[in-house]
């Protein structure tokens, strides 16, 4: 126990005296979360609109002021023609058209269903139909305020047309639909990945490189011994900074958690595991730093992008989806939303707790394995 913590002291001696450890262990990450939790976002705003007002009636400015007095649109102008729409799309200078047709007020008064055409730039299309869903809204809020100045007639054919269903929605979650719940808790997971995986790697190979593994070659040292010195440390830091991560992301973006940090750590534990034996391999097939990061961002790539942190999995092609199951951030990623938002217990997290702990398992034994005290 002795030799193993004096392996422990020589590591964090050596990780706090080089300036680009410290840069990886505390600066970037602190960096990282607070440029990606505003930066990322599936919410989108800021559409630049134009509108074709061929009615010019006090109704159709209503309806053009309902659009223009949202975060969601940015209202450019009016144009005189439907060809004028094309040439704004066209020049990015437009994402969204709204075309009102000539007697929308007439036809609306009427008891009439005029048809409002919304012209949309398809390039790119998660942001066209969220937009379109945004237009669909804020239509129904628009006839909904402009049914007491119709005429009672126009009113009862309205709410005989639409029956008496009545849609309410209820979010039992985020109420108030902040993206940076949704987002932050994965951010601590794409952390929790990036900085034990990269440490353990770069760590193991610099030891290649300085040439202070063939001292540790002589030593008495053992297998064992060898590898608990040099990943304890990592293992530490990581819950260190998991701790200040979360409470720099809390703290800034205001995320409340509904559920337990001791499930988290344990969720954390089980799955540095996999990030710490995946360092472990990586540090066993390259012998440069440089080497060892580019195959932590190739296996992180993929990791991030197969998590369902940006895309949600279900959004994915069928044959992808089933791919994700050797993901063990996947798992995870679920797991710290759930934890976050719902406050899920350890029981209904089981499932994935026990895949954590298969892959953790399988990965550090296959690099425990990999790993050889003498040199390549």
């Amino acid at each position: 126990m002795q030799t193993i913590r004096a392996m422990m002291r020589k590591e964090f001696l050596q990780v706090f005296r080089t300036r680009e450890m410290i840069m990886l262990l505390v600066v970037l990450p602190l960096i990282q979360l607070i440029v990606l939790g505003y930066a990322i976002t599936t919410e989108v705003k800021h559409l630049k609109l134009v509108v074709l007002d061929q009615d010019n009636s006090q109704i159709s400015r209503q309806l053009v002021h309902a659009f223009r007095h949202t975060d969601r649109f940015d209202f450019k102008g009016y144009v005189a023609s439907e060809e004028d729409v094309g040439d704004y799309l066209r020049r990015w200078e437009a994402q969204i058209a709204i075309i009102i047709p000539v007697h929308f007020q007439r036809d609306l008064r009427a008891g009439k269903s005029p048809a409002i055409q919304l012209v949309l730039d398809g390039v790119d299309g998660n942001a066209a139909g969220i937009a379109s869903g945004y237009a669909a809204g804020i239509l129904k809020e628009f006839v909904a305020t402009i049914a007491p100045q119709l005429p009672f007639r126009v009113k009862k054919q309205l709410r005989g047309t639409v029956g008496q269903v009545t849609l309410r929605e209820r979010m039992w979650y985020n109420l108030n639909l902040d993206n940076a719940f949704f987002m932050i808790p994965g951010l601590v997971v794409v952390l929790l990945t990036i900085v034990p995986m990269m440490l353990t790697a770069m760590s193991l190979v610099r030891e290649k490189e300085i040439g202070t593994l063939e001292q540790l070659m002589v030593t008495p040292l053992k297998k064992h011994q060898l590898l608990l010195g040099k990943i304890l440390p990592f293992l530490i830091l990581t819950f260190l900074e998991m701790g200040g991560i979360l409470l720099v992301g809390q703290w800034i973006f205001q995320v409340p958690m509904k559920g337990s940090y001791v499930l988290l750590g344990l969720f954390a534990f089980v799955y540095l595991f996999t990030t710490l034996g995946l360092g472990m391999f990586i540090s066993t097939i390259t012998q440069t730093q440089q080497q060892a990061m580019f195959a932590s961002w190739f296996v992180m790539v993929f990791a991030i992008l197969m998590s369902g942190f940006f895309i949600p999995i279900e959004n994915m092609p069928a044959a992808l989806q089933q791919l994700t199951y050797l993901n063990p951030m996947r798992y995870i990623m679920s797991a710290f939303r759930d934890v976050f938002q719902k406050g899920s217990s350890l029981w209904y997290l089981r499932e994935d707790l026990i895949r954590l702990t298969l892959f953790g398992t399988v990965i550090f034994t296959a690099g425990v394995l990999k790993f050889h005290k003498r040199l390549d």
